[in-house]
């Protein structure tokens, strides 16, 4: 599944709902943007290293952005 930054940062803030939805998926992904923007908005390296941390240890995998990648975020 392709998620978006938003709800990534759902999980940070501590939604139960959205960690599950990332916990349930069998394979996740994020666009390069979204990889982006996750370390743009971080407050300072710890957090820029904990993002990339969860990216790793939840096995997401980054695309680069595409114009298929773009539609199928959009579904």
């Amino acid at each position: 599944m392709l998620f978006d930054t938003d709800v990534l940062i759902w999980v940070q803030r501590g939604s139960l709902a959205a960690a599950e939805w990332v916990d349930e998926a069998s394979e996740r992904f994020v666009s390069v943007q979204t990889y982006m923007e996750l370390l743009q908005g971080a407050r300072d390296r710890r957090e820029q290293k904990l993002n990339q941390a969860f990216l790793r240890d939840m096995n997401f995998m980054i695309l680069p952005l595409s114009e298929r990648i773009g539609l199928r975020a959009a579904v």
